[in-house]
């Protein structure tokens, strides 16, 4: 089959999709400072063995903005329903990761693996460690003069500062596709004036990974944002059988910051644990 696109009705909106390739289904959900052009070179590369289909989130990519609540969990469950997949594996980078948690909890009966790229995850609380206090603390200093920047009205400074906060390891062409991503969504970006309607899972992730039974993987580069090393942790210790594999020299964006180590790692997760 080849690549073809179109849009999913949703709640209050359209969800823009792409999808190629035959095979078992893998979903690519990206993160909230990107939007489907993330999975550029994924897009191609996997669909010689998988049906591949990527999307754009609420208010990010070509998908239209939500001005009412909605959920991602029901948005990921319309665009499965649309293209008639019953099941598949989700790869899901940041908020695409956290997209992907919600979804197995809610609805393990239509995944059958999980990919966390860096996930975040839903309700997750400080533990009260003095390390990842001060990571999480460093984090706010960083990010406040980009906040800044960007209220300031200087687009240019807060563009700069969010991918060197995000993307310190982008070079060549990964670096042009982030700048683009970034100018391109910057207002959701720094707003979430999409995002801010979703709908939370009660009770949250955070509670929850324990009924996970999905085979899982997790990725996390060691340059990225110091506080996502405590966030992987407890979701990698939390999910029931997760894998945490590190990834050196990437950042936040592991599939563009050093993707031959990502693809390594997918396929050989992909292979161990057979097709589904």
């Amino acid at each position: 089959m080849g690549a073809e696109s179109g849009s999913a009705e949703v709640s209050g909106g359209r969800l823009y999709y792409e999808r190629n390739g035959e095979g078992s289904p893998l979903i690519w959900i990206h993160a909230a400072i990107a939007d489907h052009r993330m999975w550029n070179r994924e897009f191609v590369e996997y669909a010689r063995e998988h049906t591949v289909v990527r999307y754009d989130v609420r208010g990010l990519g070509r998908s239209t903005a939500a001005i009412a609540p909605y959920s991602d969990v029901d948005d990921l469950l319309a665009i499965l329903d649309k293209l008639g997949i019953p099941r598949a594996t989700l790869i899901g980078s940041s908020n695409g990761g956290r997209i992907a948690i919600d979804f197995a909890i809610t609805h393990p009966d239509r995944v059958s693996r999980l990919v966390l790229v860096a996930p975040g995850v839903g309700g997750l609380q400080l533990s009260g460690d003095p390390e990842e206090k001060a990571a999480f603390e460093e984090e706010d200093n960083r990010m406040a003069p980009i906040q800044a920047a960007y209220k300031s009205g200087d687009r240019k400074a807060a563009l700069d500062g969010m991918r060197t906060f995000w993307c310190a390891a982008q070079a060549g062409p990964s670096l042009d596709l982030v700048n683009e991503m970034l100018r391109d969504n910057l207002d959701e970006v720094f707003t979430d004036a999409s995002a801010s309607h979703s709908a939370r899972l009660d009770p949250p992730a955070a509670a929850r990974l324990g009924s996970i039974a999905a085979p899982t993987l997790v990725l996390l580069g060691d340059r990225d944002a110091p506080g996502m090393r405590f966030i992987v942790d407890r979701a990698t210790s939390g999910i029931p059988g997760a894998k945490l594999k590190g990834i050196p020299g990437a950042d936040h964006l592991v599939n563009l910051s050093r993707p031959h180590e990502f693809d390594q790692s997918v396929r050989e997760f992909l292979a161990r644990t057979g097709k589904r």
